[in-house]
């Protein structure tokens, strides 16, 4: 049972680095609700956690080599927050940025994710 913001999003993190479609359902279901929400540039109407695994297994077969992690330690208040995470992929690495949304239970009720880092005015 996670019990705090930060294991529920190292949960998440985690279950990003599974290695079959089985792995990423069991992993998900511990941090996902079961009406999550999913949404980044690419995609839209991710649900469930299913819906989390499925994206999670498509993006193995697209880069079988990958390791997500958090690069911050979220930063939340009244059940939402943010956090970037990178992933490493042969040759290079990708930053990203995630607002999340969350239930009492430590559940993840919604992640909006974007790729890259801000870029600052001026």
């Amino acid at each position: 049972m996670i019990t705090s913001v930060e294991e529920m999003i190292s949960q998440y993190m985690n279950a990003w680095n599974g290695t079959g479609i089985e792995e990423y359902q069991r992993e998900f279901a511990k941090c996902w609700a079961v009406d999550g929400a999913y949404t980044d540039p690419n995609f839209d109407n991710i649900n469930g956690v299913d819906g989390i695994a499925g994206l999670a297994h498509k993006s193995l077969e697209t880069f079988p080599v990958r390791t997500f992690s958090e690069l911050t330690v979220p930063d939340y208040h009244h059940n939402v927050g943010r956090y970037t995470w990178k992933v490493e992929l042969p040759g290079e690495t990708r930053e990203g940025f995630d607002y999340f949304e969350f239930n009492e239970s430590y559940q993840i009720t919604r992640i909006v994710s974007f790729f890259g880092p801000l870029t600052n005015i001026g």
